[in-house]
């Protein structure tokens, strides 16, 4: 176990494509969080309060399209250059490799959040002065983050273990981590939905206000609790919900990243043991 550990983080190490999404990753969150801070000055300039901490946490969505890509390609080549294959015919057992590439998988996720964290930080260093997060809420969200970050990675090996071509297995994770990720947007915003809406009115004395009608589009009862959870499970709810800064329970999202992470590695283990190796 320990060698096959060892050898994942060698290739690692080398692989032009984890460190081009770890680059992008630093780029794109250094980005991000200086126009918002040019932003906030601008505004700040103007009387308005501000805070950086909204956009800070923006886009962690977008830490699972990288995982999906370096891991969707990383487990193809693995599957379609025979790798798998091999270790298994030098007596390494399905359950350590299985392991190993999740630990693998499970590096490149928590690298990329730590790419996403630098970037951002180094930027709110400088202009501490919007910051309003106190340290407390701030560690349990950036551990939240990397809990979501771990279960989405341990979702995508599950598929990219049992997926043979590389092209095959690059796009599944793809696909997967965008139908998920428009799944958690569209609850989202299906429990931001007023249980009352007004809309305006043309009357003699102008432009008015119309009298509250319940609204066709809110979410109430045992579906909104089903939303809410799946949302609250859900490796990509749980970004969008860190991205709003809505989560309003980070440890329980904690919690169930690790029942994810569990399940999903118990059942893959579980389909891998009786997957023809070609």
């Amino acid at each position: 176990m320990g060698e096959l550990t060892r050898c994942g983080l060698f290739r690692l190490k080398k692989d032009r494509v984890f460190w081009a999404c770890f680059g992008v990753m630093l780029c794109a969150a250094v980005a991000q969080l200086s126009i918002a801070a040019r932003q906030c000055r601008m505004m700040a300039a103007e009387g308005y309060i501000v805070n950086l901490e909204s956009s800070f946490f923006r886009l962690l969505p977008a830490i699972g399209l990288f995982v999906g890509v370096f891991t969707g390609l990383y487990l193809g080549t693995d599957h379609s250059e025979g790798a798998l294959r091999n270790r298994l015919m030098v007596g390494h057992s399905r359950e350590k490799v299985y392991l190993a590439e999740l630990g693998t998988a499970v590096t490149a996720a928590l690298a990329m959040t730590a790419a996403w964290l630098m970037g951002c930080g180094a930027v709110a260093l400088f202009c501490r002065e919007y910051w309003h997060m106190d340290p407390g809420p701030l560690a349990l969200y950036i551990l939240a983050a990397c809990g979501s970050a771990v279960a989405l990675a341990s979702l995508l090996t599950t598929v990219g273990m049992l997926t043979e071509k590389k092209s095959t297995a690059a796009v599944a994770a793809i696909l997967l981590v965008l139908g998920l990720l428009l799944l958690s947007t569209w609850l989202y915003s299906r429990l931001l939905e007023p249980e009352m809406e007004s809309g305006l009115i043309i009357t003699t004395a102008g432009m008015e206000w119309g009298d509250p009608t319940p609204n066709p589009l809110y979410v109430s009862g045992t579906l909104r609790q089903v939303f809410q959870l799946l949302l609250n499970i859900l490796p990509t709810g749980q970004a969008v919900l860190l991205s709003e800064l809505a989560a309003a329970h980070p440890v329980w999202d904690l919690a169930a990243s690790a029942a994810v992470t569990v399940v999903s590695t118990l059942v893959g283990i579980a389909l891998f043991r009786k997957k023809d190796l070609k």
